[in-house]
């Protein structure tokens, strides 16, 4: 199965573009969450690239997310919607807000969100290939579930979860943020994870030298931290690079849209 992987959007127009050059060659575009929140820098220096004038800018923000459901409503089988910490800050209220979460807007992000949450899943698996935002660490599975419960079940368990239903216990343990984040928890969720939650040893300089960790029986893709080149191992890809990728689940071949 192709899939085309929109990584975080935080408010760029380069989903658009990937979708339009690529619609035909894959089997399914996932989006892996954060719509919201754009980074003022971003908007400043390179305003073509945007799909808002300002951060605030909550008309032309809801007309992105409306035309990223619309997608999703007219063919469902071939779109699949994704959280992330930044989507969930608008779900929520007792959700651990981003630290760009626009308080202002924040009520009209939330009634869209409530109104059209059939359309988002928390994590998604294809292949035993496992998408999220930020990726299920062994870190947070085994301090908020049962060590001996693989990642793979728990993301099963989680992406059989109906977002509407979910109770305030859940909740909580998708807020979790761990101190790399500046948080105070050891481990972050699938929506909150830093990519140094998946890493046993990285050496900047030399990158053959990173030793990811991870479940052997699946493969995961995940965004959240930001890169300016995608990160791709053995065991996992994290490609939130301003840019659309194409994944193969059988063979984890991951190449960039660009």
């Amino acid at each position: 199965m192709i899939y085309l992987v929109i990584p975080d959007c935080h408010g760029r127009k380069f989903w658009r573009q990937a979708i339009a050059n690529n619609i035909d060659k894959v089997d399914k575009i996932i989006f892996l969450g954060d719509y919201l929140d754009p980074y003022q820098n971003e908007i400043e220096e390179n305003p073509e690239l945007m799909e808002c004038e300002y951060f605030g800018d909550s008309k032309n923000l809801l007309k992105m997310l409306e035309d990223i459901v619309s997608l999703k409503k007219n063919e469902p089988d071939k779109y699949i919607l994704l959280t992330g910490n930044h989507t969930d800050s608008y779900i929520w209220s007792k959700f651990r807000a981003a630290t760009r979460t626009d308080y202002k807007s924040w009520e009209k992000y939330h009634k869209f969100f409530s109104q059209n949450l059939e359309y988002f899943n928390l994590v998604w698996i294809e292949n035993d290939v496992t998408f999220s935002h930020a990726g299920i660490s062994e870190g947070w599975k085994n301090e908020r579930f049962n060590s001996e419960l693989s990642i793979l079940d728990l993301a099963k368990n989680l992406s059989s979860k109906n977002i509407k239903e979910f109770p305030i216990v859940w909740i909580n343990a998708l807020s979790d943020i761990s101190y790399r984040r500046w948080g105070d928890m050891p481990y972050g969720s699938c929506e909150w994870a830093d990519i140094m939650e998946h890493i046993d040893h990285y050496q900047s300089e030399v990158e053959e030298k990173i030793v990811p960790l991870g479940d052997n029986e699946i493969y995961q893709v995940f965004g959240h931290t930001q890169l300016q080149k995608p990160l791709i191992t053995d065991k996992w890809a994290c490609l939130d690079c301003r840019q659309g990728f194409i994944f193969d689940t059988i063979t984890h071949e991951c190449k960039s849209c660009l």
